[in-house]
């Protein structure tokens, strides 16, 4: 699966396709944000309070008519769940290759044809990223050593004054 191509194709069908409003364009962007959470694996499941966040749509009639639409449309395969207990279901066409909806049957597992993974991996823990300020800038010291009074007020005020 390549992103950025996947994109193109999308954006090159979107320019074709009148009937599309930018609630349709927000949503499918919202649901290949997820698809790509979940590393591009179809079927995938979603959250409906989610991609109306990441969509910004606030109706739930306007985000049923979006999604069905989609589905009808081939954009996307749609399995609605009426059960509270299991979420429903998406597999998102892939547009990133000529004849894309005969040879994506949700048999993708996130590589392309190279063999390599190409899904944008936002999953990294910020603990492992973090790198920790020296001692100095802790203790509000800056390079030299002294003391840094960005404010430029001084240290003596005697805050039990009223104001």
């Amino acid at each position: 699966m390549n992103y950025i191509r996947h994109l193109e194709g999308f954006y090159l069908r979107l320019a074709e396709d009148g009937r599309l409003t930018p609630f349709h364009v927000s949503l499918y962007l919202a649901l290949f944000r997820q698809w790509n959470q979940n590393r591009f694996r179809n079927p995938f499941p979603i959250s409906r309070e989610e991609l109306m966040f990441f969509s910004r749509i606030g109706s739930v009639n306007t985000y049923s008519r979006c999604i069905k639409q989609l589905d009808e449309w081939g954009y996307i395969c749609y399995k609605p769940s009426f059960s509270p207990n299991t979420g429903s279901q998406v597999s998102c066409i892939r547009f990133d290759k000529a004849g894309d909806k005969a040879n994506d049957k949700g048999a993708d597992r996130g590589t392309d044809n190279a063999g390599e993974t190409s899904y944008i991996n936002i999953t990294n823990s910020i603990k492992d990223n973090k790198q920790s300020p020296s001692k100095k800038w802790k203790n509000g010291e800056g390079k030299n050593g002294k003391k840094d009074n960005h404010y430029h007020v001084s240290g003596d005020k005697d805050f039990s004054e009223p104001l």
